[in-house]
């Protein structure tokens, strides 16, 4: 296996597979050693994965070994998102313009997010949540970006009809 693959590859993906574990609900520690798992593992098997799915195969190695974890552990996956600015993006279209995100509408977003499948929890979480590009998003899931686009415009519904019908039994 070539070096310089390995460290290119780690020096891309590491911060990327890192914060996504921990909007995941990882703990910071806890995802920087699954992601330096993650590496060793690639180390051991990546001469049988072809170089243009490098990244994606490295990427779900992590995820994997995050939801082994959590099974060890018996943790309740959440989704644990602190920025004010994703809030705004998912809700914006939810609330009167200029209304102030108060706590308990970020706790129902991050409720109905958690409510999604995981793969349109991901894709939100990627692209609105870390502001990945449709082709950096295609990268890590080794996926194409018309497919990321139409994954994502399905996720974006699906947020939009759960959000509708939580907010329609509350008032």
């Amino acid at each position: 296996m070539d070096k310089d693959l390995i460290i290119n590859l780690y020096k891309k993906q590491y911060k990327i597979i890192s914060l996504y574990l921990i909007k995941c609900g990882c703990s910071v520690s806890d995802a920087e050693d699954i992601v330096h798992d993650s590496f060793i593992k690639a180390i051991e098997y990546l001469e049988g994965v072809k170089v243009n799915y490098v990244s994606s195969w490295l990427f779900r190695v992590a995820v994997n070994k995050y939801k082994n974890f959590n099974k060890r552990k018996k943790i309740i996956n959440t989704v644990s998102i602190n920025e004010e600015s994703f809030y705004e993006q998912i809700a914006q279209e939810f609330t009167v313009e200029g209304e102030i995100l108060s706590k308990e509408i970020s706790e129902e977003i991050r409720g109905t997010l958690n409510g999604l499948k995981e793969e349109y929890r991901s894709l939100l979480i990627l692209k609105y949540d870390m502001e990945l590009s449709y082709k950096e998003i295609g990268l890590l899931l080794g996926i194409n970006e018309d497919s990321v686009k139409t994954y994502l415009y399905r996720a974006r519904n699906k947020f939009k009809e759960d959000w509708r019908k939580s907010n329609e039994r509350y008032g």
